[in-house]
């Protein structure tokens, strides 16, 4: 038996920065005694993954796309696989642009791993998704949209949130225009904000929640119908004063994610699977993870990020982050490992859902009675062209 030939699409322009700093002096500027961590290059995780997938089984071809869709046409055309890995995270300058990927791979017939583009749309649209997992009765902070026409562009005089409140861009992901910052404390503070970000983020509305001051904990989901919660994932913040001695917000900032030489990568950890949580709460987070996942329309894997309120006990719901990053020592690969299952085998797991997609398609379109009784009703030479029953059994494909 052939084996199944999988396609990883990923795209990356420019020159790797992680590649970069490795070239320059790792010594940190605000602590020449220690190093900057070493952080894997985009290429050398994609490897990794590639190789996590040939040890089950699969040929594997890794391509880069460059934002250039025909390269997506073309190695579909040179490599013909059973199915593609969609590791396309972002496409071109516009974040609404990563949609488009699975929605071509849909239009051209071909299985893919991973959310489809309406659930991708929707995850990233910050306050539509609120307003989802709201009308669901699902936990999230109060909010206010401010938008960025004119006009739109400040806080309603008769809103009602409580300070403190995170200020985030609504349409970015991945931390994108979030640092210490974001957290304010007055309202003066919050215009000054909104506007920085307005300025920063142009013809993008800005959400503005309550800041849920309590612990963070990730649940990532695997699988459909109805999916498997896993293990829980929890992101510790060390204790941390600003310049004027108040403590420090502890949040994901975009340099804690992204930054090894900055002062916030440094300034978290993780565990996972998460300790000292309540049997009771973690089958709560685990639940309202899985509805979320599923309010969403996430599909094959997700994580769904949360804070528990310190002075409730209350899990509330940050966001869904439909196609996470699949490294193996991200917080999904961690909350898989805890599961019980290894990197190559979670990878394989996720390729096997797209698999199994392909091969349901194909049954139902052997399986196609009303256009099997119209053409056996009217057979092709009735019409003096043999090639119109093939056109309409192409247009009725469902």
């Amino acid at each position: 038996m052939a084996r199944p030939r999988i396609l990883i699409l990923w795209n990356q322009v420019e020159e790797d920065v992680y590649a970069k700093m490795r070239g320059d002096d790792r010594r940190l500027e605000w602590n020449p005694e220690q190093l900057a961590s070493e952080v894997e290059t985009v290429a050398e995780e994609l490897d990794m993954i590639a190789d996590g997938l040939r040890s089950q089984g699969k040929d594997v071809v890794q391509v880069n796309i460059r934002d250039d869709v025909h390269a997506i046409l073309r190695a579909l055309e040179q490599h013909r696989p059973d199915a593609v890995m969609n590791l396309v995270d972002f496409y071109g300058d516009d974040p609404a642009a990563e949609a488009h990927i699975p929605a071509l791979l849909e239009l051209l017939g071909v299985p893919y791993t991973g959310a489809r583009p309406a659930a991708l749309a929707r995850c990233q649209n910050k306050h539509r998704a609120k307003a989802l997992f709201a009308q669901d009765g699902l936990p999230t902070s109060p909010y206010v949209v401010v938008g960025a026409r004119p006009g739109e562009e400040r806080m309603p005089a008769d809103h009602d949130l409580r300070f403190p409140v995170i200020v985030k861009p609504a349409l970015e992901d991945a931390s994108v225009g979030i640092d210490l910052g974001a957290v304010v404390r007055d309202p003066a503070a919050l215009d000054r904000r909104i506007a920085a970000t307005l300025a920063r983020h142009p013809r993008m509305p800005v959400i503005v929640e309550e800041y849920i001051d309590g612990r963070e904990l990730h649940c990532a989901i695997l699988g459909n119908d109805p999916g498997e919660p896993l293990p829980l994932f929890e992101m510790e913040f060390f204790d941390r004063e600003g310049p004027d001695g108040k403590s420090l917000p502890k949040i994901i900032t975009f340099h804690a994610k992204w930054d090894p030489t900055s002062r916030d990568f440094y300034a978290m950890d993780s565990r996972c699977p998460a300790k000292d949580v309540a049997p009771e709460l973690v089958a709560k987070i685990q639940d309202i993870a899985l509805r979320a996942y599923q309010v969403m329309g996430a599909r094959d894997y997700a994580r769904v990020d949360l804070r528990v309120d310190n002075a409730t006990g209350q899990p509330y719901i940050l966001e869904v982050n439909p196609n996470p990053d699949l490294g193996d020592g991200g917080a999904f690969m961690q909350c898989a490992a805890a599961s019980g299952r290894t990197f190559a085998s979670t990878l394989d797991e996720i390729v096997e859902m797209a698999l199994a997609r392909a091969a349901s398609a194909k049954v139902r379109h052997a399986r196609d009675p009303m256009l099997d009784d119209y053409v056996a009703r009217h057979p092709a030479s009735d019409h003096g062209d043999d090639r119109v029953a093939d056109k309409r059994r192409g247009a009725g494909k469902g």
